[in-house]
């Protein structure tokens, strides 16, 4: 497996060198350029998230100047990114580093809303030069493939060192993630041109777990409503109802959700409303 492993570095390497993305935030380490493109590109394709990121940076250079605007303005630029809950943990996240600073919450960035492991380590490897893997489902899908493992946990516990070893943690990141976003894809996988093909054990997992449609799902009635009420300011739940087109039992679902996760308000006389700090 060591043996594998350094000659899935050194073939991993040369190909990023040769088809390298280029990005703005790549060339920065600025922290909160960082942060931004992470929380925006979650469960989204890196170029529509470098759309919203040159539109985000552009307004708000700094998390002091995205702290001073409200939820609602943030939600309206978020419009089309879908799950809305990232908008406004990025809102809340900008309030924290307003007060505190990327310095002063180092290296436990796992405090900001919505912040988790792969975050974290992005940004400690990309801002700060950090030796750590920033293990997102690209490296782990190339890990699974090539290696014929089910689960990458032990193999990250005992071979990231090794990976990381006389490199700086940046290239092996992002070569991982250029990688398995254009050759090693979840999906119609590049093997015919794949630099690793030799050595590779083609181990496709099966997902037991189906893909949830977003046409008709809860999720994307959540979406409308978010957006009639940034059009509308305020209506009552009747109205929206009315305007949705949708089942009132769903509707309440929907609203109770957008409630309980802090983006909207229910106002006397069931009037709604999106919170706006």
């Amino acid at each position: 497996m060591e043996t594998k492993t350094k000659q899935l570095k050194k073939d991993l390497l040369t190909w990023y060198t040769n088809n390298k993305r280029s990005f703005s935030w790549r060339n920065t380490n600025d922290p909160w350029k960082i942060f931004l493109i992470e929380i925006i590109s979650q469960q989204t394709q890196i170029n529509r998230a470098n759309t919203y990121y040159k539109i985000f940076i552009k307004k708000f250079p700094t998390p002091e100047s995205m702290s001073k605007s409200s939820l609602k303005t943030i939600l309206k630029m978020w419009s089309g990114l879908g799950y809305n809950n990232r908008a406004k943990r990025l809102y809340e996240s900008s309030k924290i580093l307003a007060e505190q600073g990327f310095e002063g919450i180092y290296p436990n960035f796992e405090i900001l809303p919505g912040v988790g492991a792969y975050t974290k380590n992005a940004i400690l490897s990309f801002a700060y030069g950090d030796n750590v893997l920033a293990v997102d489902t690209n490296l782990q899908r190339v890990i699974i493939r090539y290696f014929g493992i089910d689960d990458t946990k032990d193999y990250v516990r005992k071979y990231s060192n090794l990976l990381l070893e006389n490199i700086n943690s940046k290239d092996i990141n992002q070569a991982f993630m250029d990688f398995g976003s254009s050759i090693c894809t979840s999906s119609n996988a590049k093997c015919g041109i794949c630099p690793l093909e030799k050595n590779c054990k083609k181990y496709f997992l099966n997902s037991k777990n189906s893909i949830k449609k977003f046409k008709g799902s809860n999720r994307e009635l959540r979406g409308k409503i978010i957006r009639l009420l940034l059009k509308e300011n305020q209506i009552s739940v009747k109205e929206l109802e009315k305007k949705i087109g949708e089942d009132e039992s769903r509707i309440i679902t929907a609203i109770t959700g957008l409630k309980n996760d802090g983006l909207l308000k229910i106002r006397k006389n069931n009037i709604i409303e999106i919170i706006s700090k």
